[in-house]
């Protein structure tokens, strides 16, 4: 039982001493942002089941709103460092800084994709742009220039500028339909923003490329932030880093409990009775002259002290100081902490711990098995990406060569194919379980075998083959074995 001077119970903590000048660091990023989104009443558009007429009684019915999501990973990824590094870390292991596009038999294909690319910086705008909103958002909208805005349309030389749509911008509707295609980026027909000023804005087919993480889901063409999992977690590692930095801090400025007798019949200087508190109070003053990097807590022990609810007597205490052992407990929130890591790399993309700085039990054998489900899931948003980016430059190639443009895939042929029935050989940052030594090997075998092109092997080395090609092409011939190299002394006299 802790009690005063006086011998009562302290029921309630005392008045906060003044603040000192030094205090325990806090990490930012341990507690949730404010999205303005916190009031569930208030969660409208949410995810219900109905027609897009019907109104549900309470906004997100599964207790989801995607406003909610949006703004949560948006917030949390500005604010907290761990989610930020996580998401960045996710984002360039899909495109990385490598993302290029291959050759393409047909010379007017391969000069409206070079255009494009060329023109919007889509190395760039993936690496830098594009993939975080994809992660924070769930949904890309991807905007051509379009006469019903009032926008000044490119002629049919030069390539389109795009831009993409904030998909948080209130009055934002997707309009779609199933009778274009189960995915969502085929059911959407058009975007349509209705401005605070009243201004309608509208793109039809043709105008827009649309993209959504697990849209299509029972017809539902809008998507949901792939990061907003993993935002949870991330705040609860950062709050249990503080909790755990708040222990260190307080057990450095508390050395000791000291545990004084509090004599009941004592009495102060002039000879009063005062339960002990002058003479309980000199030993705690004892304590007072102690560093300021460490001090002790003096607690009152009074012997024979009755506790009038329990009834339990006090008997036989005596004084004593015990000293505290700093970091009591560390190691089983070290073992929580990294329980969180894991759970925040597998909802982010199924990283391992040792991508995260968490190098645990993983050995080299090990850590090559254990990132297999990591390259699959990879692999599969890669191939989703690899869709969004054919969307864009079908719209583009369609915009400049007509809707039923048709272009030659087979060098030599006069057969010509349709845009759509193309597929366009993006190359992205190769996500493998293999080492390089096993890559090399079956290039080398393929090659041998001609069972690929000398431009799959290019990218399955890892180089950009449309970037070496061009580095080829400006090369000066080789001299064949046998021919001799002709020096400046052969022939005429160099020019300066």
């Amino acid at each position: 039982m802790l009690v005063d001077q006086y011998g009562n119970p302290i029921r309630s903590t005392p008045p906060a001493p003044p603040p000192r000048t030094e205090s325990a660091v806090q990490i930012r990023g341990g507690r949730r942002p404010y999205t303005a989104m916190d009031n569930l009443s208030q969660m409208y558009p949410g995810w219900y089941e109905g027609t897009y007429h019907d109104t549900p009684a309470v906004a997100g019915r599964y207790g989801l709103s995607r406003s909610e999501c949006r703004l949560l990973a948006r917030g949390t990824y500005f604010t907290n460092g761990l989610f930020r590094a996580v998401v960045d870390v996710a984002g360039a292991f899909l495109v990385g800084d490598r993302l290029t596009y291959g050759r393409f038999t047909d010379p007017g294909l391969q000069a409206i994709v070079e255009d494009f690319w060329q023109a919007n910086s889509f190395s760039e705008l993936m690496s830098e742009r594009l993939i975080t909103e994809w992660f924070l958002d769930g949904e890309v909208a991807v905007l051509f220039p379009s006469r019903a805005n009032g926008d000044v349309l490119p002629g049919p030389n030069e390539p389109a500028l795009i831009g993409m749509l904030d998909v948080s911008t209130s009055g934002f509707v997707v309009d779609a339909t199933t009778a274009r295609g189960a995915t969502a980026g085929a059911m959407a027909e058009a975007l349509r923003v209705e401005t605070a000023t009243g201004q309608h804005l509208r793109w039809d087919a043709g105008e827009f490329a649309w993209a959504a993480h697990l849209g299509g889901l029972w017809n539902d063409p809008r998507g949901w932030s792939i990061a907003y999992p993993a935002a949870d977690l991330a705040i609860a590692y950062i709050a249990l880093m503080n909790m755990r930095l708040n222990v260190h801090h307080v057990q450095q400025r508390l050395l000791a409990v000291y545990k004084a007798i509090l004599d009941p019949a004592g009495r102060d200087p002039e000879g009063f009775e005062d339960g002990g508190a002058y003479e309980w109070s000199l030993k705690a003053r004892t304590f007072g002259r102690l560093p300021e990097q460490g001090g002790v807590l003096p607690i009152a022990v009074r012997p024979g002290y009755t506790d009038p609810t329990s009834g339990i007597k006090y008997d036989g205490v005596s004084e004593s100081i015990d000293f505290l052992r700093p970091a009591q407990g560390a190691a089983d929130a070290a073992s929580d902490m990294r329980l969180i890591l894991r759970a925040l790399g597998l909802v982010i993309g199924a990283l391992p711990e040792h991508f995260l700085g968490e190098g645990g039990n993983a050995t080299r054998t090990t850590a090559a098995s254990m990132g297999l489900p990591n390259v699959r899931l990879n692999n599969k948003r890669q191939a989703s990406l690899s869709a969004l980016l054919t969307r864009i430059f079908r719209v583009e190639i369609k915009r400049r060569a007509g809707p039923d443009a048709r272009f030659r895939t087979v060098k030599g042929s006069r057969k010509r194919v349709h845009v759509d029935q193309i597929e366009l050989p993006w190359v992205f940052p190769e996500i493998r379980e293999e080492d390089m030594e096993v890559i090399v090997k079956r290039v080398q075998l393929a090659l041998g075998h001609g069972l690929i092109s000398d431009e799959t092997a290019t990218a399955d080395l890892g180089y950009d083959p449309a970037l070496e090609a061009d580095r080829k092409a400006g090369q000066a011939p080789k001299p064949q074995p046998g021919q001799p190299t002709k020096t400046p002394q052969d022939g005429a006299k160099e020019q300066p």
